[in-house]
């Protein structure tokens, strides 16, 4: 047990008084010293929270305590009794609601001395645990506040490479234009986006949506975008018009060996395509994607057909490549599932619905779909929002 300190303060104006308790306090093995009033006492004290105060006081009824803000201070903040001369009812609660540790009256026995000494070593050891515990929480929280303000560098730093592997945006070849963008849940983001033109005449893309949010969601978009252009690579390096007129067959099923591979527990949805400028035949693979591809013509919004399993769950799962002609004027709208977050419906059929009607008249350029979906006012999103914009004569 915490023991309090052995020098007992004694503050007051009355000498007469004050002699008789030391006497008394020295009578408990207790040596005091004596201080004229706060300011002196304040001085003397070596420790607020367990030097024991004595405040011998000539407040009878407590209403002096209640018109003085520096004695209220003083008592909530030292290890403070009241001596009171004749003390009442009232003097005494007002006392104790203001903080004090015990309240004396002038003549107190040895015995009741005595007993009150030994429950104010009580209150010194729970002060004293107390501010310890509070010196542990304070330097822990500061600890924390230290861990995530590297953490949240590290994040930032770590969103800048993410934005590095992004396209630039937009990317026009002839009548054609892509675009995205991406408002990331937290500072590093789940979703991808990559698109290339190649060959002179082959424009590829993909959109994907990385299980979970943030560091390790995002470091499996990082993975993606290498095994992805590695694969473009390759067909730049050989020159393979036949690889890139089936694209993207036989994607997605590398890319779910390579995840499942790694170990990683992350799963993604994606869309990927290869639009071929000469002919505008898209051809377009599904893994799981909600919502799905949407096309736009002539001011009415349609999903596109497709759907498969998600990547990186399944051994040995294979996915359809879809085939469309392009009209002349078009727009092929990919978007993440946090999209759907704002949308005001509740039934995901009905923000379905809902979500065409917003993109009907809203297709020509990524900024107009933006402010069709509000995004920029969101302040923290609970999702990524991500979107893909391919546009055709618009």
């Amino acid at each position: 047990m915490t023991a309090i300190n052995s020098l007992v303060i004694l503050v007051g104006e009355n000498e007469a008084r004050l002699t008789s308790l030391q006497k008394a306090v020295q009578s408990c093995d207790r040596s005091c010293v004596l201080a004229s009033d706060m300011a002196e006492m304040v001085a003397t004290c070596e420790d607020s929270i367990s030097q024991l105060v004595v405040f011998v006081s000539s407040d009878t009824s407590g209403e002096m305590l209640e018109h003085d803000n520096a004695l209220k201070a003083v008592l909530s903040k030292y290890l403070m009794v009241v001596c009171l001369h004749e003390p009442s009812v009232r003097s005494v609660a007002s006392y104790f609601r203001h903080g004090a540790a015990d309240v004396w009256s002038d003549g107190i026995s040895q015995k009741d001395l005595t007993e009150s000494l030994s429950r104010i070593q009580d209150i010194a050891s729970t002060r004293v645990q107390r501010h310890q515990y509070s010196g542990d929480l304070e330097k822990t929280n500061l600890d924390l506040q230290e861990s995530l303000r590297v953490l949240k560098q590290d994040q930032i730093a770590g969103l800048e490479v993410q934005k590095s592997l992004m396209p630039e945006s937009p990317l026009t070849v002839g009548d054609y234009e892509i675009s995205h963008s991406v408002t990331p849940s937290l500072y590093l983001s789940g979703d991808f986006i990559g698109y290339n033109f190649v060959l002179e005449r082959y424009l590829l893309f993909y959109f994907a949506d990385v299980s979970g949010h943030g560091s390790s969601s995002a470091f499996v978009t990082v993975l993606l975008r290498f095994m992805i252009g590695r694969v473009i690579r390759r067909h730049i390096t050989e020159n393979d018009h036949t690889a890139l007129k089936s694209a993207p067959e036989g994607l997605l099923e590398h890319i779910n060996n390579q995840i499942l591979a790694t170990g990683l527990g992350k799963h993604l949805t994606v869309v990927a395509g290869c639009l071929d400028t000469e002919t505008s035949k898209l051809r377009y693979v599904v893994g799981a994607q909600l919502p799905r591809p949407i096309m736009i013509v002539d001011g009415k919004a349609d999903y596109l057909p497709g759907k498969g399993k998600p990547v990186g769950i399944f051994e040995d799962a294979v996915w359809d490549v879809a085939e469309i002609q392009l009209p002349e004027r078009c727009a092929l709208v990919l978007l993440s599932d946090g999209v759907f977050e704002l949308v005001p419906d509740k039934e995901l059929a009905d923000k379905e619905k809902t979500l065409l009607q917003f993109l009907a008249t809203s297709s020509n350029s990524i900024e107009n779909l933006k402010d069709a979906l509000s995004v920029d006012f969101i302040e923290a999103p609970q999702d990524d929002v991500s979107m893909l914009l391919l546009t055709r004569g618009m």
